[in-house]
């Protein structure tokens, strides 16, 4: 679960140094590989904080509450220690290589989507543009906003889940999301009903996605693959890949109209 201490950087990145959030994300990093037997309690006493400001960071994180957390610092940790053990460096190459070529050959096949053709001219024609993701698939949707930033696209991100909920539900016609998620169930996880986008001043959704993600259950959602899931590797590259082509194309046609 790498993506856990990208979230946890990403807040300290965006949080000012005094809030709870920081405080809080920053103990978490500093005392990683201590936290499997640290309690809720003991957390809220180290950064003088209440328990009940701990529980709602959980749940902006897009956690029920603390268990949660400790369950994913443990898997973390045995993750990374059996990986550790078990391949060579050599192995360790030839595995990262062998991903790259996978994503690469499946990402050429996703470039001739309509629908991603579709995307990137609404990228132009949309002033009001937001990306997200849940959990791990937050920090691709942060690599899009600050891609296009350098084309003087403003693309509002947030690592919050209330906020990113708040957004989608406030959402008229004007507004365009593009949801990044590796599993296809990012509405699911956000328990949000899919109703909003049946509205007649319903904002435009893509999600990207890969082949055999959980389906969404709404027909007016587009979705654009990525090819087909597998471990968090392969899944990692090829949205990172996906939100640098996207910002490529999107420069393409801003150089293009100023000429």
């Amino acid at each position: 679960m790498y993506w856990l201490r990208i979230a946890l950087f990403s807040i300290i990145d965006s949080e000012d140094e005094g809030s709870n959030n920081y405080v809080i994300a920053r103990f978490l990093l500093e005392h990683f590989n201590e936290l499997p037997g640290v309690s809720l309690t003991e957390i809220s006493k180290q950064c003088n904080l209440s328990k009940a400001a701990v529980s709602r960071f959980c749940k902006e994180l897009g956690l029920m509450d603390y268990i949660d957390l400790q369950m994913l610092i443990r898997t973390s940790g045995r993750k990374e220690r059996s990986h550790q053990k078990s391949l060579t460096a050599e192995e360790q190459k030839q595995r990262f290589a062998g991903a790259i070529d996978l994503v690469t050959e499946e990402f050429k096949k996703a470039m001739d989507s309509e629908i991603l053709e579709e995307l990137i001219g609404d990228l132009q024609r949309y002033e009001k543009v937001y990306a997200f993701g849940h959990l791990q698939a937050s920090h691709i949707a942060y690599t899009l906003g600050n891609n296009l930033a350098m084309f003087n696209k403003f693309c509002f991100t947030a690592q919050s889940w209330p906020k990113q909920v708040e957004k989608l539900e406030q959402a008229t016609s004007k507004d365009l999301f593009i949801i990044f998620s590796a599993s296809g169930d990012y509405f699911k996880r956000m328990d949000m009903n899919m109703m909003f986008l049946e509205q007649i001043n319903a904002p435009k959704v893509y999600l990207i996605t890969f082949d055999n993600a959980t389906e969404t259950g709404n027909g007016r959602l587009k979705r654009i693959s990525l090819g087909a899931r597998s471990a968090d590797l392969k899944a990692n590259m090829a949205m990172n890949m996906f939100a640098n082509y996207l910002a490529y194309r999107y420069s393409k046609l801003v150089s293009f109209s100023e000429t």
